[in-house]
């Protein structure tokens, strides 16, 4: 390999170190249908569940959590219009973690199902928050639907 070569691949390589230290993810909230074990992410990211799909939330900040504890509300409505809260769910959080997971097993088996993970069995709008104290850190808007079947 030649000088110039050398350079040019050290020049890509610095760049792309460059670049992927600059851009962060933003702090989001996504809901999906299937969980991918060896990745530990949600599979299948949607915003439209039937009530008898099975629902996992996931709360990813980007960098490890700069805060203490961490919440998780659901409530009926839009982000514009929010309703009553359904349910929260409230845990300590450290620096090591960037990414939470609420999944929980149906008593029907395999993961809990839509209606189960928010907590409310007839189809509308659901509003789930991320938040730290007083700091609204993501919102993500879901609609249940009646089953398809």
């Amino acid at each position: 390999m030649n000088r110039l070569s050398k350079l040019a691949i050290f020049l890509v390589i610095a760049m792309g170190a460059f670049f992927s230290s600059c851009s962060t993810e933003e702090p989001h909230i996504v809901c999906g249908r299937e969980w991918n074990p060896a990745l530990q992410l949600v599979a299948d990211t949607t915003s439209e569940f039937e009530l008898i799909n099975p629902m996992i939330v996931q709360f990813r900040y980007g960098t490890g959590f700069d805060f203490p504890t961490l919440k998780i509300a659901f409530y009926e409505g839009t982000a514009a219009n929010k309703g009553k809260e359904i349910w929260k769910y409230e845990t300590k959080v450290n620096e090591k973690v960037s990414v939470y997971t609420l999944q929980g097993h149906s008593k029907r088996g395999g993961l809990m199902t839509a209606a189960e993970m928010t907590r409310h069995h007839a189809p509308g709008q659901i509003v789930i928050e991320a938040t730290t104290g007083d700091r609204l850190l993501a919102v993500k808007e879901i609609t249940l639907i009646k089953n398809k079947q």
